[in-house]
């Protein structure tokens, strides 16, 4: 004979909720961080299986004992624990809904309706005291509908969060004696007007877990600024509908259990009681904010829905960006090859440098004197010229022929292209090829001074 999974959980580890959470399976309190607890609770557990080994149970106790294997190996990473726990508090969530929708939806709203619902939570392994104000976060709507209870005239759900965190705080913070903080919790229940079963159900959970409750937030706050931690509390029974005065109960039983003195619990009761102008338009603002959020997400996902849209909308930017750029070229107004300098205008005159000081030359070495020859000039005939021999009858015959044929002195050269001289006829100059210059009257020519300029000696290189 075989047992189902729910009479294993109930029979073997005591576990009412059919279907337990990791933490449940090994007998933690939901959400438990520290993993040497966790280790310890997951030894525990298979010591109690193990002897079911033996026997018609084998089967369905090493299946169990995977179970609590995976459960340690899970909780006992941080990773998987974060995953894990984000996954366990959107079931219970949707679980609460569900169970509030069954047992509130239609029904006359009260404190027996509030007990069921709470009740059917915490059958469902839903940790009612740890999920609650994100509970009322999400009905906050459906507040309005719940009769008004306790001297601030609020709705029971209200009540029973603000009475929580009284809960918490009178077990976590040890200011005072015992009996003080649990007379000053008996009076802020009575106050809000909660029940005795959902008192007692807020209480359980609260000590069987209360190393987890002390890491809370508003705990922190609490132990650090007190007194803001009352104003937040006073502006949260303005925010859900109650009647604060000036005596107001759960502020004073509060104030009580921080060890709050009379001088600040007055300067609280003045910052509650100023106009809400501010807070309201606090919240207005972090409404569009979270509006403006909501939007850009959704385009966001929606042109990740779309990638063509995306390609043509960049496509479209760096056209422009690029005829832009264009224009401003063509314009003359920025020109990316001269670095962004108009080549169109003229270049402004930079002024002149200021020259530099002359640095002293140095003394300049003495040379060896250069021996220069005198220029070559022509020596002057010395003694008496050499007698002219009087010319022939034959000389002077050519000569009056040539002057009569010739008037201007100067016999035609040879036609162009014709390179043999003509018989019987002088060049031009009277020179004949590869002869001498003729002389008349036997007149020797005086010889030119020769203008080739003389060579310096070499003078040797100093040693």
């Amino acid at each position: 004979m075989e047992l189902s999974r729910e009479e294993i959980y109930r029979e073997w580890l005591g576990i009412k909720c059919p279907g337990p959470s990791y933490y449940g399976l090994l007998g933690l309190p939901e959400l438990e961080l520290d993993p040497q607890v966790i280790l310890h609770a997951g030894r525990r557990v298979k010591r109690k299986l193990r002897a079911y080994q033996i026997g018609p149970y084998r089967k369905q106790a090493l299946d169990l004992l995977a179970e609590v294997g995976q459960a340690v190996a899970v909780l006992t990473s941080e990773e998987k624990r974060a995953a894990y726990d984000r996954d366990l508090r959107g079931r219970w969530k949707s679980v609460a809904e569900e169970l509030y929708r069954a047992h509130c939806d239609g029904a006359s709203l009260g404190a027996p309706v509030l007990e069921t619902w709470l009740g059917a939570c915490v059958a469902r392994g839903v940790p009612v005291t740890r999920v609650l104000p994100a509970i009322l976060r999400r009905m906050g709507a459906n507040l309005k509908g719940w009769p008004p209870h306790g001297a601030h005239q609020l709705a029971l759900p209200v009540g029973l969060l603000l009475y929580r965190d009284a809960v918490i705080l009178g077990q976590c913070l040890h200011i005072g004696t015992l009996e003080r903080r649990a007379e000053a919790v008996k009076h802020i229940q009575q106050t809000l007007g909660v029940p005795e079963g959902l008192a007692r159900l807020v209480a359980e959970e609260v000590s069987r877990s209360l190393h987890l409750f002390a890491r809370s937030r508003f705990v922190a706050q609490a132990k650090r600024d007190p007194e803001a931690y009352l104003v937040r509390l006073g502006r949260r029974v303005h925010r859900y509908g109650g009647h604060l005065g000036r005596r107001a109960g759960v502020l004073v039983t509060v104030a009580g259990l921080l060890g709050v003195p009379r001088k600040g619990l007055e300067r609280v009761f003045e910052q509650v009681a100023e106009p809400a102008a501010r807070v309201s338009a606090a919240r207005k603002a972090a409404r569009a904010w979270r509006g403006a959020t909501g939007e850009a997400k959704g385009a966001v996902q929606w042109l990740r829905s779309r990638p063509q849209v995306a390609v043509v909308v960049l496509a479209l930017g760096v056209g422009m960006a690029v005829l832009s750029l264009a224009v401003l070229v063509a314009s003359g107004v920025w020109n990316p090859w001269k670095g962004g300098v108009d080549v169109t205008a003229p270049p402004e005159e930079s002024p002149p440098a200021p020259a530099p000081d002359p640095a002293p030359a140095p003394a300049p070495s003495p040379a060896p004197p250069v021996e220069r020859k005198p220029p070559r000039v022509a020596r002057p005939v010395e003694g008496p010229l050499p007698p002219v021999a009087a010319p022939t009858e034959e000389e002077l015959q050519s000569l009056e022929g040539f002057i009569k044929k010739y008037p201007s002195g100067k016999a035609p050269g040879p036609a162009e292209g014709d390179t043999q001289p003509t018989p019987g006829v002088k060049p031009p100059g009277g020179r004949r090829p590869g002869g001498k210059m003729p002389t008349f009257f036997n007149v020797p020519a005086e010889r030119a001074p020769d203008k080739t300029p003389s060579k310096a000696p070499e003078t040797p290189a100093p040693k």
